[in-house]
């Protein structure tokens, strides 16, 4: 008997804890806002990313590797030292870290504006820095929320 009272005692008990917890966090969780979707077009053709164009205080952050790739660069992300290093042929080098600006340009430190966030999938990064330092022209479309990369095309 005092083992089937104690039994219900502690359910009950985990079970209020979690209720609790639960309402707690739905209290602590940002409301997301519906928000029109950010879209990218490369030479003047659209451009998806795998998770999208993700806009957080202002700036609009995109998959990496497949900027880099698109730009004639690569991005890969290290996880020994949390960082990315984004390339383009000989002359480019830069090397984001997770969680801050501090990065390295062709082997000097320096700061960049925003830090490279790890997602699921994928690092992203901020779009217009890093399709500028790659030679992109960049341009934004506030009525059509559309950033617009230029790149000469090689024939």
């Amino acid at each position: 008997m005092l083992r089937k009272v104690s039994a219900m005692v502690l359910t009950t008990a985990l079970l209020t804890g979690s209720v609790a917890a639960t309402a707690v966090f739905a209290q602590a969780a940002p409301v997301q806002q519906q928000q029109q979707q950010v879209k990218v077009q490369l030479n003047e053709k659209e451009f998806p990313f795998p998770q999208g164009v993700v806009v957080e205080d202002g700036v609009a952050y995109v998959n990496a590797s497949t900027l880099a790739i698109a730009l004639g660069g690569t991005a890969a992300w290290d996880t020994m030292s949390k960082s990315l290093l984004v390339s383009k042929g000989k002359e480019y080098r830069l090397r984001m870290y997770e969680n801050t600006t501090l990065a390295y340009k062709n082997g000097k430190e320096t700061q960049v504006p925003n830090a490279a966030k790890p997602v699921r999938g994928g690092v992203l990064v901020p779009l217009v820095f890093i399709a500028e330092e790659l030679g992109a022209k960049v341009s934004y479309d506030e009525k059509t929320l559309t950033y617009n990369l230029t790149v000469p095309i090689n024939s």
